[in-house]
């Protein structure tokens, strides 16, 4: 009777030592499962977001308080970020020196990217928020120097400003301050990056390539067609943008009682390759070709219709002018013999 209860036991115990290993096992496996799974969920976009915070995100809450108002405070605040290593291969800490009002504004950044105008240089620079270079473009602005304070005056301006959006602008026309609106389509090229509080201006491309490198344009900064559908593959809402005067720039604000906008003077960044074959580029190039083209067998149909025109009306009136001519007395005769 002992050995019967004996063994009904000894199968229960063996009954739970193997549920436990069980599920010991499948706990083990749930976790992995989990976070393999935690890390598949994590989307191109979220790993951007994730990517563009902020390092002050990392810092004890009592840091976001305080704006950096000194240049040391500038560079204690990014020696302890944990982003030293960024910071210090920037041009962070040479912005902090010449404008402590930009750099605050840049580490307050929470955009993955920054941009620069330098109107000295004639160049976009793309910098990532620690301030590293990232992509340059050669650019074309204002053929009018100083910074722009109204209208009608063609002028780039100058200062610190945001991204307000990013457009497609294959379709736009060119409107001026007068609001007369240009026939000509396509000069602003297949994307526009408007600028928050400078109505009207941008950076877009060009139909003037070889206008880059010149002060050329009423006000907006041009780039080659391929840079700009680079660019804004990185732009984002919000992103700062920072446009500076060139020397010249600079002599006319002083002479207009302008004398509290900076002039940067940052490393300069060699331009990035222009990759004819970048994503899109091919595809607005045809279109605008098969435009192009059309508007030419258009021309070329009512030059055909006008010539028609003239020369109608020019029989017409040699007809006219036959029918209406006298006749002479040998005419007379001849007819008589007939």
């Amino acid at each position: 009777m002992r050995y019967l209860l004996i063994i009904p036991a000894i199968m229960f115990l063996l009954a739970v030592a193997v549920t436990a290993c069980s599920n010991s096992g499948n706990g083990n496996n749930v976790v992995e499962e989990a976070d393999s799974t935690s890390v598949l969920r994590l989307s191109p976009e979220e790993q951007r977001v994730k990517d563009s915070l902020d390092s002050i995100a990392a810092l004890p809450p009592s840091v976001l308080r305080n704006d950096v108002t000194t240049p040391e405070q500038a560079d204690s605040f990014m020696r302890q970020s944990g982003y030293w290593a960024e910071y210090s291969s920037g041009v962070m800490d040479t912005i902090a020196k010449q404008n402590i009002d930009y750099a605050n504004r840049l580490l307050h950044n929470r955009e993955p990217y920054f941009l620069v105008a330098d109107k000295q240089n004639m160049m976009v620079v793309l910098y990532n928020k620690y301030g590293q270079p990232h992509r340059a473009y050669k650019m074309a602005c204002s053929a009018q120097f100083g910074t722009k304070h109204a209208r009608r005056d063609n002028r780039t301006p100058e200062g610190f400003f945001s991204a307000e959006g990013i457009y497609d602008s294959t379709e736009w026309l060119f409107t001026d301050d007068d609001g007369n609106t240009s026939e000509k389509r396509g000069q602003f090229g297949p994307r526009f990056i408007r600028i928050k509080g400078a109505p009207m201006i941008g950076i877009h491309d060009t139909c003037a390539p070889w206008s880059r490198g010149r002060r050329a344009s009423h006000g907006c900064m041009r780039i080659h067609n391929a840079h700009i559908l680079e660019l804004v593959t990185f732009a984002t809402k919000g992103m700062p943008i920072i446009i500076s005067p060139s020397d010249r720039d600079q002599r006319v604000n002083r002479q207009e009682g302008y004398t509290r906008i900076t002039q940067l003077r940052l490393p300069k960044v060699d331009e990035s390759p222009i990759d004819e074959d970048f994503p899109g580029l091919k595809d607005y190039e045809e279109r605008e070709k098969l435009i192009q083209h059309r508007k030419d067998s258009i021309a070329a149909v009512l030059r055909m219709r006008e010539e028609l025109s003239r020369d109608t009306i020019a029989t017409m009136q040699a007809k006219e002018e036959a029918d209406t001519m006298p006749q002479t007395g040998n005419e007379s005769v001849e007819q008589y013999y007939d």
